[in-house]
């Protein structure tokens, strides 16, 4: 059975391998592992775990999945959706992404960075009602769709 928790703190370290895990393709579609993700320490999770909203999602005792939420000037943002390659495709990511939502204290909008080399984020984050608001090229072959979604009523 998939469930979905807070993180604790020391769920750091295997987010950070499911992250280093689920990104690798990403660093490979771009040609580099010079992406945000695959540079992230253990610490930096951690501190994210104790002081922003961060989940997990974990199936027969094993993490999954993880997500985390950062309030900022306009909003909330989502950082890093994560989900273990054998997993995608199953729900795992909407649980998450709803559970993330829905833990957002009067929520306007929300905001997230995806790479579009992955095929499939953006009809993803579309999907759950996201809108692509601008694209970037940070890198050569890194192209980043900026999307956002707005709330009607924040509760």
């Amino acid at each position: 059975m998939l469930t979905v928790r807070q993180a604790r703190i020391e769920d750091a370290a295997s987010m950070r391998e499911l992250q280093q895990l689920a990104f690798t393709e990403e660093g490979r579609q771009s040609g580099t592992r010079d992406i945000p993700p695959l540079q992230e320490s253990v610490s930096s999770i951690a501190q994210h775990v104790q002081h922003e909203i961060a989940l997990v999602a974990e199936q027969h005792g094993a993490l999954v999945g993880s997500v985390r939420g950062v309030k900022g000037d306009r909003g909330y943002l989502v950082r890093a959706l994560i989900v273990h390659p054998e997993h995608q495709g199953k729900g795992t990511g909407s649980l998450l992404l709803r559970t993330l939502e829905a833990a957002l204290t009067k929520p306007t909008r929300v905001d997230l960075t995806t790479n579009t080399s992955m095929q499939g984020n953006v009809r993803f984050y579309e999907k759950h009602g996201y809108q692509v608001q601008d694209r970037t090229e940070p890198q050569p072959g890194i192209v980043l769709a900026h999307m956002s979604k707005h709330f009607a009523c924040a509760s």
